[in-house]
């Protein structure tokens, strides 16, 4: 425990979502924000499915919404409703993506199984002209494949459970810093008389 709170890095982390000058809206979207940037950087693991990249582009989004919340939206009075509504709508479209990646990744793996156990039934492997036992290969490429695959879709479909929260989280703290930056009357928000200085 000591070592921990000792680190640096750990403390930087805490600090990003435990300001007391911020809205707890901001804090709480900030401290989930750190979850989306690990699993992001993460689900970029996607980019190693030959010619299925929609993980890694999901994981690319994330990283860049994540980064908007956690350095650039603002603290305290300077806090940006705007960045909150850019860094939501990156990290939703991360969601999609990584829910259509999800898809993709199993009809991928259903497809590559399939198309072995028709070649067996077709007969285009048979043991006894190629030293092939097609359900072994069936079953060893089913493996093989489910091995590689897996892992990056039960990824994928926490980042995509994750993202999903920090976007809301992220539409609700821009809801919060405008709703702080407008003073109110008999209840009700309005908008700062413009002064002008000429």
């Amino acid at each position: 425990n000591k070592l921990l709170a000792q680190s640096p890095c750990l403390a930087s982390l805490s600090m990003c979502s435990n300001d007391p000058n911020n809205l707890p809206e901001v804090n709480k979207v900030k401290g989930v924000a750190i979850a989306v940037l690990v699993f992001g950087v993460i689900s970029c693991l996607g980019f190693l499915v030959p010619g299925q990249w929609w993980g890694g582009i999901g994981g690319v989004l994330a990283v860049i919404g994540a980064s908007v919340l956690l350095c650039c939206s603002g603290s305290g009075a300077s806090a940006s409703a705007g960045s909150h509504i850019g860094a939501g709508v990156l990290i939703a479209s991360a969601a999609i993506v990584h829910a259509v990646a999800v898809i993709v990744y199993i009809l991928f793996w259903a497809n590559v199984v399939n198309a072995v156990n028709d070649n067996c039934d077709d007969d285009v492997y048979s043991y006894n002209q190629d030293g092939v036992d097609c359900d072994d290969l069936a079953s060893g490429v089913g493996a093989f494949i489910g091995v590689l695959i897996w892992p990056i879709i039960v990824i994928d479909i926490a980042t995509f459970c994750v993202e999903l929260i920090c976007a809301i989280f992220s539409f609700q703290a821009a809801r919060a810093v405008r709703a702080q930056a407008l003073p109110i009357t008999a209840g009700v928000p309005v908008a700062k008389p413009v002064v002008s200085r000429c």
